[in-house]
């Protein structure tokens, strides 16, 4: 007898709770594999016979993939997506919600940042190749060589919620800390944080090591290129865990092979899955002086756990006909429409 329970289409695998707590209202159907991303005629079967989609991943959905199916409602397991046609699902009725800026987002990017920063300082990567190589001869020699990170200049570019929190993780490690941003904060704030503003110019000068939190907008695309790049201390470290478009991904090449800076910390990149051949430019995988993340930023099982389950309770709201709380696009509803945020990624 088929179930009479309505159809939710998840694009991968997301954590088991959260699915376990939706099938008690829904039938769940999840892409199984962890490998790849699933391919459009995959998503296009899926979606078929389906109310509910679950998108994630930067997956792709656009106005052919909603009208596969009967889609009723999308949840968006991202803060801000630009997979998902919203104007095409507006233009079909469809609600489309998004998470909320969740703390546990925040604080699992914040403190992946600062394993990268730890682990590039003291070429984590390095020794730990070694070792796995069979090639560990000595100790207290020259091989290997860090860096201190007491004492040295942080200087952190776009000190939103992230870069906050990676900032008071920096002065536990008595760093001195500059930032920059659109605006200046004010003179208490900028005392509680610990930190010093700086123009971006500036801060690349001066700074040791230099973070990327920065949202990306139209104009921070390319925002560290070659001539920034230039600025920088020849022994200055790069991490980035903001978006790779924000970095000129070619520049950044150049300054490392040229040791224009001495090493960069990647999580993010100016392409990513699920686009065919996203990831890092393939002259970085050759690099010693690169360490690579695969967008790691909410990789930990509290931030994803949070993350699902604010998207089963977007589901549930929606499966019962309420409005759930972060419909992106309330004119479905007859609102206004909201105010689109200044960012494109």
């Amino acid at each position: 007898m088929p179930s009479s329970k309505p159809r939710v289409f998840v694009l991968q695998p997301v954590p088991g709770e959260a699915i376990a707590r939706l099938r008690r209202i829904a039938t769940v159907d999840v892409f199984p594999r962890r490998d790849r991303t699933i391919t459009r005629d995959e998503l296009i079967a899926g979606v078929d016979g389906c109310e509910y989609l679950w998108a994630l991943g930067e997956i792709p959905v656009d106005g052919e993939v909603m009208d596969a199916g009967p889609l009723r409602f999308i949840a968006i397991m991202e803060i801000l997506s630009r997979a998902v046609d919203v104007e095409a699902a507006t233009q079909r009725g469809i609600p489309v919600s998004s998470l909320p800026n969740l703390e546990v987002i925040t604080t699992s990017t914040a403190e992946h940042t600062l394993a990268l920063i730890l682990a590039l300082a003291r070429r984590l990567r390095d020794a730990e190749r070694l070792i796995r190589a069979g090639k560990w001869r000595q100790y207290q020699s020259e091989a290997l060589l860090g860096t201190l990170l007491e004492g040295k200049v942080l200087g952190i570019v776009g000190l939103g919620n992230v870069g906050r929190k990676v900032a008071r993780r920096a002065q536990a490690m008595e760093m001195g800390i500059t930032y920059t941003d659109r605006s200046r904060l004010d003179e208490a704030t900028e005392r509680a944080l610990g930190v010093e503003w700086r123009a971006l110019d500036d801060l690349l000068r001066e700074a040791d090591l230099v973070v990327l939190t920065a949202t990306l907008t139209a104009s921070s695309v390319g925002l560290i290129d070659a001539r920034r790049l230039a600025l920088m201390k020849p022994s200055a470290l790069l991490v980035n865990t903001s978006r790779g478009r924000i970095v000129d991904e070619a520049a950044l090449v150049e300054a490392l092979a040229g040791k224009v800076i001495a090493g960069a910390a990647l999580d993010v990149f100016e392409t990513e899955p699920p686009i065919a051949g996203g990831g890092p430019r393939a002259e970085l995988l050759g690099m010693e002086n690169v360490l690579l993340t695969p967008h790691l930023g909410t990789a930990t099982h509290e931030a994803r756990s949070t993350m699902a389950a604010s998207i089963v309770s977007d589901l549930s709201d929606a499966i019962a006909g309420r409005r759930p709380a972060t419909v992106i696009n309330p004119e479905v509803y007859g609102e206004p429409p909201s105010v689109a945020p200044e960012r494109i990624g």
